[in-house]
């Protein structure tokens, strides 16, 4: 089917702009769902397949040992549904690669390292490295914390000094500003089922005010226990039948669903000028809350609108708000993407208020085609208005509107096409009119929290990002020849094979990428890491046997296949400077490959011609285990100290009177440090700095009370800072210890010169200070300047 081109807006949608309208473009996506949904492309593909990613039960291991189902509804302990569009291996979280201790991420919310994790996917999505715009604004949604409950089961060892940074909601937006090193706006909003939608409000809000010059806006959502689901049971939303029927006569609730998803936006102003690919543009969007409405539709007014259930009045007031904030018509909305969580109630006050605004509009005939992506992954609840927001933007990239499953026939008092309204029960073409498609996103919530967003699509060349102006900003020794640099990194080397495998299978799947866009987008928006890889192509087929060859390789995927050292690439680059044109092209790209595989980032934009951000895999996190409750086949780990003591059996020993050897506080010292970390000692490098383990001050402060205890001496937390590793602690602590051990010796002085009052056995004591009065060196003191100012 010939695509239409997208339009300018009608004058009618011009006179209704208000000023604060400008187009908000999506720039990034990332997303994470039940049926292997954890990309856009892989949501897409689970849309087009009409996957119903619902189970019947949880995952084994995911809720404590116990029956939880039951067919009445009232029965004690019990739910009516424990199918749920579940995630795999929620435990499961790249702790090192954010710079997280092991302990410390086995007492984060899971849904903080979701967060996390999408964050980065979304920016690298976007092609847009974070260090770049350090002023965006980060907004996330979250309505329940299960994992608190999930820590509360392991007694009084639940609560640690991680605990409440852990466990608090507001936190989810913190982490990700904090290590992604954004100073914009950072909240978590809880609207229930609403949240995700209005992050993405409050978003666009901070975009058009100036506050951000770039927003991100997400959802999160886990169901780590069974209470939660047995609450939405007794309060008569679970779908006893086990699946999510919107709008159909046969809907009895809804199914649970989890994940997450992450937009990242910019002005489309700020897009286009920055050459940005743009999935979609948000016109506009309203928020309210029902309200007691008393005098709303016929429903209302018998009294069957309460708090938790929705309201068709405060429904219609939400569009009508939303299309004249878009500036647009409801008339030119050809799809919405439902809140449709099939409950009698819910549907039927959504229904009536969408055929009232937009089914009643003037369209020509044509039907409001409505639909809800709830029937293939559940009600994912925070992050169900992001869910549904990633399917309107990818339907508007693909001018397709998937299937809603589970549809065959709305009720009998429900006339849907008097309303103006279609069911998408099959797969349909985007509708095809004058002008731009638009379509619509609603989520509610169970405490009457409103949110519509309008979108629009944008034309091909911009949807792609615009060409660049190679001439403009490339010399012509670039255009003139056809090589490029291609690079790839990690933090660790299992990373960087997995980045390898990943990139030659999308490569193969893809085979429309140019190698201009492939360098473009690996060396110029891509965060460099510890582990390094690099090549120099003038063709696609190069590159793929080059990465086949390396994933053949028995040594270290990174290690360097060049024959040139660093000082021999040193020197080829500076001849190259000095006398241009002496050395050739793919020479000067190896040795700059070589210098980058050894840790030096080169100016990308003088080594080759601009291309086109491309879809490419995102970062492999290499996820390992981090619970609160140890897996069966590993103990409980012992939350006091597991180190024994270096001499004598007594806390005591390292104290006053007793020499301590330099190896045996160097063990005790890693010993300490693997407790506060939570690993084991093995893997403390005792010259490792520790930023590099995730030691904060957070774990600072614990080290220094237990070495204290251990070593029966003051020990502040700003040594700590200003001695980072092992060894230099060692070497500190040792030089205190020695000073315990051995005070100065009294002055020479008679028992008859003594000041009267003065006893000679006070003259042999040490000095005794407080913590408060420990004298600091001058490192010390910066060190504790520099953490507490940050």
């Amino acid at each position: 089917m010939k695509r239409k081109k997208p339009q300018r807006r009608t004058n009618r949608d011009q006179a209704t702009t208000t000023p604060s309208a400008q187009p908000i473009a999506v720039v990034g996506m990332s997303c994470r769902f039940a049926g292997g949904a954890d990309s856009p492309e892989a949501l897409w593909r689970l849309l087009i397949g009409e996957v119903d990613a619902v189970a019947d039960a949880p995952p084994a291991g995911r809720w404590p040992a116990g029956s939880y189902h039951d067919t009445e509804r009232n029965a004690p302990g019990k739910t009516v549904s424990i199918a749920g569009a579940y995630l795999p291996d929620v435990e499961l979280f790249d702790a090192e690669f954010f710079g997280i201790t092991p302990r410390e991420a086995a007492d984060m919310d899971p849904q903080q390292r979701l967060a996390l994790e999408l964050s980065w996917e979304a920016f690298e999505d976007a092609g847009i490295r974070p260090d770049a715009v350090p002023d965006t604004g980060v907004y996330f949604a979250n309505k329940f914390n299960d994992y608190r409950a999930v820590k509360l089961r392991r007694g009084p060892a639940a609560t640690t000094p991680f605990t409440s940074t852990g466990d608090v909601e507001g936190i989810i937006a913190n982490r990700v500003s904090y290590f992604l090193g954004f100073d914009g706006p950072s909240m978590t909003v809880n609207a229930s089922c609403a949240g995700s939608l209005v992050a993405v409000h409050l978003a666009c809000q901070s975009l058009r005010a100036g506050e951000s010059a770039v927003a991100v806006a997400g959802g999160v959502q886990l169901n780590l226990i069974p209470d939660t689901a047995i609450g939405l049971s007794k309060l008569g939303v679970l779908a006893p039948g086990g699946r999510s029927r919107a709008f159909d006569a046969t809907a009895d609730g809804y199914v649970r669903g989890e994940g997450g998803a992450v937009v990242v936006l910019k002005p489309l102003s700020a897009a286009l000028r920055d050459s940005d690919r743009v999935y979609c543009t948000v016109l506009g969007s309203a928020t309210n809350n029902n309200g007691h409405h008393h005098r709303g539709t016929a429903s209302d007014r018998a009294g069957k609108h309460s708090m938790p259930a929705s309201s068709a009045a405060g429904q219609e007031q939400l569009l009508r708000r939303a299309c004249a904030r878009a500036g647009v018509d409801p008339s030119t909305v050809d799809y919405v993407e439902a809140h449709g969580t099939g409950t009698a109630i819910g549907d039927r006050a959504e229904l009536t208020a969408l055929g009232t605004v937009y089914g009643a509009a003037e369209r020509g005939g044509t039907a409001l085609t409505v639909g809800s992506v709830k029937t293939n992954i559940g009600h994912t609840e925070a992050a169900a208005g992001m869910a549904g927001l990633l399917k309107v933007a990818l339907a508007l990239r693909h001018r397709q509107i998937p299937r809603s499953l589970h549809f065959d026939h709305a009720a009998a008092d429900l006339d849907l096409a008097a309303a103006g309204i279609r069911v998408a029960n099959t797969l349909l073409p985007w509708p095809e009119r004058e002008g731009p498609a638009r379509a619509g996103v609603s989520a509610f919530g169970f405490g009457g929290s409103n949110a519509h967003v309008i979108v629009e699509e944008v034309a091909t060349e911009i949807a792609d990002g615009p060409p660049p102006n190679v001439r403009a900003t490339s010399s012509e020794t670039e255009l003139r020849y056809p090589e490029r640099l291609i690079v790839l990194s990690a933090r660790t080397e299992p990373a960087l094979r997995e980045q390898v495998r990943r990139l030659r299978d999308h490569l193969s799947s893809h085979p429309g990428i140019t190698l201009d866009d492939l360098a473009h987008t690996l060396c110029r928006t891509r965060k460099p890491f510890e582990q390094r890889l690099s090549l120099v192509a003038t063709t696609m087929a190069e590159v793929n046997n080059f990465l086949n060859q390396r994933l053949g390789d028995t040594v270290p995927i990174g290690a360097s296949t060049e024959t040139a050292d660093a000082s021999q690439a040193s020197a080829l680059v500076v001849a190259a400077a000095l006398r241009p044109g002496t050395v050739p092209r793919h020479r000067l790209l190896q040795a700059v490959g070589a210098l980058f595989e050894r840790g030096v980032d080169p100016e990308w934009s003088a080594l080759a011609p601009p291309g086109r951000v491309v879809s490419l895999p995102t970062y492999p996190f290499q996820r390992q285990r981090h619970w609160a409750i140890p897996a069966e086949t590993e103990p409980m780990r012992d939350q006091r100290s597991e180190s024994t003591v270096v001499a004598g059996n007594s806390t005591q020993d390292h104290g006053r009177g007793h020499r301590v050897g330099r190896a045996a506080l160097s063990d005790t010292v890693a010993k300490e440090l693997a407790e506060v970390v939570g690993v084991t000692p093995d893997r403390i490098g005792r010259t490792r700095n520790f930023d590099q383990l995730g030691v904060g001050s957070v774990h600072a402060v614990e080290l220094s009370s237990r070495l204290a205890a251990r070593l029966g001496i003051t020990v502040p937390a700003a040594i700590i800072w200003g001695h980072p590793t092992v060894e230099l602690l060692t070497a500190e602590l040792s030089t205190r210890l020695e000073a315990t051990n051995h005070p100065a010796a009294p002055p020479t002085i008679g028992a008859r010169e003594l000041p009267d009052g003065i006893e000679p056995a006070l003259l042999t004591r040490p000095p005794r200070t407080s913590a408060d009065e420990e004298v600091l060196s001058t490192a010390e003191l910066l060190a504790l300047g520099h953490e507490l100012l940050g």
